[in-house]
């Protein structure tokens, strides 16, 4: 079962938002459960854990950006939908991970094709089984793609930076480089290739990731890193 969150401090806006997402889940074939909320405050006292999250931005007290990133700190994955009237807004959801947005009013048009993208990336997280494989002396090992947060170089040493910890082997990062898909890794330093899937945020200097981790990048790279995190971010968008 998929749980929803609604939470809008507006109740007519929030019954509106329910009534046509209610609408539009009579497209797909599975039992979901939605539960509303009235604050950010609410939500986040709520010891229930959403598979997504439909969030207002402009609220009394705490707002949903200061609301997504107390989510986020505590490694909670749920796909956000921000719903907003600014548009300016939209740029801060980059640093909460957002999925998507919508704008005020919002449109069952629109809900629908997110519902629809939503259900895709959960079928790919789902199913993801890409790997590489890395040689450590005899040993050959399988390393799920999903799992790797960044690649490091340190003199000859490869050191893999995963969800479980790390793993080093002699390689170059050249080879490294053309082992991994570039849809969703990037070469964001001479050192350093990012799993774009754990990029939080970034500067002109550095990239920090979900697990608040940050690492080095390029001045020179700045540009291209931008263009294509913008285009990996879209791959949740419509």
């Amino acid at each position: 079962m998929f749980k929803i969150a609604i939470c809008d401090d507006e109740i007519l806006q929030r019954l509106d938002t329910t009534n046509k997402l209610k609408n539009v889940l009579k497209h797909f074939n599975f039992d979901y459960e939605i539960e509303e909320f009235n604050s950010g405050e609410n939500l986040l006292y709520s010891k229930s854990y959403f598979d997504i999250i439909f969030l207002d931005i402009k609220m009394n007290k705490l707002s949903g950006i200061d609301t997504a990133k107390k989510l986020r700190e505590n490694n909670n994955n749920s796909k956000i939908i921000f719903i907003t009237s600014f548009k300016e807004y939209v740029f801060e959801a980059f640093d909460v991970s957002a999925f998507h947005y919508l704008i005020k009013p919002v449109c069952e048009e629109n809900i629908l094709k997110i519902i629809d993208r939503i259900l895709k990336s959960f079928k790919e997280e789902k199913n993801s089984d890409l790997y590489i494989v890395i040689t450590k002396g005899r040993q050959a090992i399988k390393i799920l793609l999903n799992n790797i947060y960044f690649f490091e170089m340190q003199n000859r040493i490869v050191i893999i930076h995963t969800t479980n910890g790390t793993i080093q082997y002699y390689d170059k990062i050249s080879n490294v480089e053309e082992k991994v898909p570039e849809r969703d890794f990037f070469r964001c330093h001479r050192s350093y290739i990012v799993n774009l899937k754990y990029v939080m945020k970034f500067d002109k200097s550095s990239i920090t990731l979900d697990n608040n981790e940050k690492i080095m990048l390029s001045q020179s790279k700045y540009d291209d890193f931008s263009k294509a995190f913008l285009i990996y971010l879209k791959k949740g968008q419509v």
